[in-house]
């Protein structure tokens, strides 16, 4: 067989599937056989056919190639499972018929085969077909070696197989393709291009393609503008050598996408102008300023348009320059255009194109004055086209958008005139409705008592400019510092006043694009939008700052209030919800920190929040267990004896220390139930010391009516006596309003009882000489802040020494007993207690300490 293996290869190695026949009877002849032949398996279903696809036959040998029964022959039905099963693994079938199983012979006797050998063919891995010999005169058997050739025979015409299919289905697509397809040389040159690019591009292509053979077999895209806009993709196909051989290019008319793209983008940006439009007239009604926000939504709607005007039809029956942008709009002013005039040359009922032409010819038909404000403030010289837009509102022509090209006058398209057609349109309706249902429109979307937007209005309107630029904007939370004291003493009417007053001083010194609306009580919203930088924001937020500072005349009573502030500023994937949460939690912050003053949204704040909500939780569940709460204690010591003749009561709590759940109870309205637990508490464990116990009162609590009488009966339900009972109360609780005056009388009731009580951080608050000889209190503790302000060692002739002395001395004469505070060594003990404090309180005389019995 040597030599016989390249001649039965060389065929199809030169001429692919044509050179098959050469092929088969070079194998034949090579192995000694009369027939070779090609069958073809297919798998349909669950049933395998197979097909004779191609044979030579020796002379004298019969051709089977037109046989039927070799056609469609079902494998396993026709007795041929044996064969399916190997050459599914990968197995093949050879030797002398006469072996074979008596339900194989029938058909291949009739064939005059003697002996055969077929070996699979597997095409991408997959069974395909198989390839044999029939020796039609001798029953023989086969070598290995026979076999290995006719294995390399249909391994051969395996890959020629592959390669047909792959270069069939690939010459088919190129040629039926309506992609451009094309084969470059290096240099540029056009070698190949399919029926629809030659079509496209009758008079050739250049591409450049040196990005591509730059970076050989890497695709490189780039998109051409012209005639046609097509989305080319490159490649360079790397050769043996350093160099590309040439590069393969893939084009995709994108036309019509570009095209489309183009006018959803414009119609995108006329609803968004629109929508702006629409919520404008919604918050602020027909004005000058509406019209001008009418041609700027129509500017950016219509690129092309460089400067523009709106006239409206005025009460005196004449259309009037309400707006304009590129021209002098107080100049414009003094024109009048009767309605026959404006552009009237062709009576144009929609949007319409006029050129320069056009221009002059209407401008010579004016007065003289007129004409020559229209040159000069118009410019109407200069004016190359211009789109007119009729703007009708119940079938009458009310108003004139100009839109105007300073170039060219074909600048305006087909588009550009259907956008300012359907701009008008809407527009027209839009002021129908307002016309029509405008009082409706308004209450829905509007505060009665202000007449500013409202929360619903406010949140539709952060929701379209967080989908459109949502890093531009910011969100700001104000809420009143002082409203309920004018409504407690004046009423809610005066209050109404004063959020009137401040809703317009909000107003006024915002800029036309923001929006102001009422959140709802005496807290509003600002949303400021086409920010450049955050300081923008705080610029804006201190001018209102400023404006709710200035005194509210309300009557004849002025009124002097703060604001508190938070912005948030704005973040892509952000909910309006979101964004407003923010500036919620910052607006906390800011009256957290004392009130009147703006502070930012900054992340530890949601943790913050996180935390706070967390143990107002836990402090909701101890406070109805009467779990995790306890009470400490701390002497009040005669100085003279250094005795202790009082104990406070001061609370703790298993989660936070006092200084933050003492706040958190006050925000969240808990110091009713916390303060009555702490004096139920200090009541019960009285018993254990027997002295007398002081007991701190919340505003809160007692501002509560009832608190007196909740007084009266834990007193009764522990047994405690009234004079064992102190309670401290804070200077700005007992202030001079209403509170203050019902806060008193409750006092008057407990003393009444037999109670004690006294003021608590005397000096801190702001009550007068007069005020304080009048309140209902029995002593003053003296804050502690005056009492570490005397130094160490205290200096007699301190400032802070001498008001130690006038507060010691004004509680003598006033008959009240003096504590003082904030004791916290030796030397402040000695100098207090020579100065006549007959009580103190401190660390150094006894620090708060659970209570034990036996304690005394």
């Amino acid at each position: 067989m040597d030599g016989s293996l390249p001649r039965a290869l060389f065929p199809l190695l030169r001429q692919g599937l044509g050179g098959l026949p050469d092929s088969l009877e070079a194998v034949a002849r090579a192995l000694s056989a009369h027939r070779a032949y090609l069958f073809r398996l297919e798998a349909r279903g669950s049933t395998w056919y197979a097909s004779q696809l191609a044979e030579w036959a020796g002379e004298g040998t019969s051709p089977q190639i037109q046989n039927p029964d070799l056609q469609d022959l079902p494998m396993e039905e026709a007795g041929y499972g044996r064969w399916l099963e190997a050459f599914l693994q990968d197995q093949a079938i050879g030797g002398p018929v006469r072996t074979f199983p008596q339900a194989e012979r029938p058909l291949l006797e009739a064939q005059e085969i003697q002996s055969l050998l077929v070996v699979p063919i597997r095409v991408d891995g997959a069974l395909w077909g198989f390839l044999g010999v029939d020796d039609c005169q001798r029953a023989r058997g086969f070598t290995p070696e026979e076999e290995t050739l006719l294995r390399v025979m249909a391994e051969a015409l395996a890959r020629t197989l592959e390669l047909w299919e792959r270069t069939r289905w690939l010459g088919n697509l190129v040629e039926a393709s309506p992609f451009y397809l094309a084969r470059l040389g290096p240099e540029g040159t056009l070698r190949y291009a399919n029926p629809a690019l030659r079509q496209a591009f009758p008079q050739g292509l250049s591409l450049p393609v040196e990005e591509a053979l730059a970076r050989p077999g890497r695709p490189c895209t780039l998109t051409a503008q012209g005639a046609r806009a097509v989305e080319w993709t490159l490649v360079a196909i790397p050769g043996p050598g350093p160099k590309a051989l040439e590069v393969l290019a893939l084009g995709i008319d994108v036309s019509e996408r570009e095209e489309a793209r183009l006018q959803e983008a414009r119609w995108t940006a006329f609803r968004r102008n629109l929508l702006r439009v629409y919520e404008t007239l919604m918050a602020e009604g027909l004005s000058d300023s509406i019209f001008g926000l009418i041609l700027e939504a129509a500017l950016d709607t219509i690129p092309s348009a460089q400067a523009g005007s709106v006239t409206v039809l005025m009460e005196d029956g004449s259309y009037h320059f309400v707006a304009a942008k590129g021209y002098d709009l107080e100049a414009l002013r003094q024109v009048a255009l009767r309605p026959e005039e404006p552009l009237s040359l062709t009576g144009h009922a929609e949007a319409q194109i006029f050129t320069w032409r056009d221009l002059q010819r209407f401008n010579a038909r004016l007065d003289p004055e007129r004409r020559q404000v229209m040159e000069e403030a118009g410019r109407v010289g200069e004016i190359q086209a211009i789109l007119s837009v009729p703007v009708y509102l119940a079938g009458e022509r009310k108003a004139f958008l100009y839109l105007d090209n300073l170039e060219r006058e074909d600048a305006f398209g087909p588009l550009d005139l259907e956008l300012a057609q359907a701009f008008a349109s809407q527009l027209g309706l839009l002021l129908r409705r307002l016309e029509l249902e405008g009082q409706l429109e308004h209450l829905a979307f509007h505060d009665p008592l202000t007449g500013l937007p409202n929360r619903l209005f406010f949140l539709e309107k952060l929701a379209q400019a967080l989908k459109e630029d949502p890093r531009s904007l910011a969100v700001l939370y104000l809420d009143l510092d002082g409203l309920k004291l004018v409504n407690d003493l004046d009423g809610h009417a005066a209050g109404d006043e004063v959020l009137r007053a401040v809703a317009g001083r909000l107003r006024a010194v915002l800029r036309p694009r923001d929006l102001v609306a009422r959140q709802g009580g005496d807290e509003f919203l600002v949303l400021l939008t086409g920010l450049k930088a955050p300081e923008e924001a705080v610029g804006v937020a201190e001018r209102l700052l400023e404006v709710v500072r200035l005194p509210i005349p309300v009557g004849e009573r002025v009124y002097h209030l703060t604001t508190s502030l938070g912005i948030a500023l704005g973040e892509a994937g952000l909910s309006p919800g979101e964004v407003l949460q923010r500036a919620d939690l910052a607006l906390y912050r800011a009256k957290g920190e004392g009130k009147d003053r703006l502070s930012f949204f900054e992340a530890h704040l949601q943790e913050a929040l996180r935390r706070e909500m967390g143990l107002l939780e836990a402090l909701r569940e101890d406070l109805e267990r009467g779990q995790g709460l306890w009470l400490v204690y701390q002497p009040i010591v005669d100085l003279q004896t250094g005795q202790r003749v009082a104990l406070e009561a001061l609370l703790r709590w298993r989660l936070a220390p006092p200084s933050e759940f003492i706040p958190l109870a006050e925000r969240h309205r808990l110091m009713l139930q916390l303060g009555a637990f702490v004096l139920r508490q200090a009541c019960r464990e009285r018993e254990g010391h027997g002295l007398p116990v002081h007991v701190n009162v919340s505003p809160q609590e007692l501002l509560d009516p009832t608190y007196p009488q909740r007084v009266a009966e834990v007193l009764e339900a522990t047994g405690c006596p009234p004079e064992g009972l102190v309670l401290e109360v804070t200077e700005s609780t007992l202030i001079p309003d209403e509170r203050g005056r019902d806060a008193s009388q409750s006092l008057q009731i407990l003393r009444g009882l037999g109670l004690r009580v006294y003021l608590d951080d005397f000096g801190s608050g702001h009550s007068s000489l007069e005020r304080l000889a009048h309140l209902p209190v029995d002593g003053v503790k003296l804050g502690q802040a005056f009492t570490q302000a005397l130094g160490t060692p205290p200096d007699p002739s301190s400032p802070a020494a001498r008001l130690v002395g006038a507060v010691l001395a004004l509680a003598q004469a006033l008959g009240l007993t003096p504590i003082a505070e904030g004791i916290e060594d030796a030397r402040a003990l000695a100098y207090l207690k020579a100065l006549g404090f007959p009580l103190g309180q401190g660390y150094f005389l006894g620090r708060p300490a659970p209570l034990y019995n036996g304690d005394q």
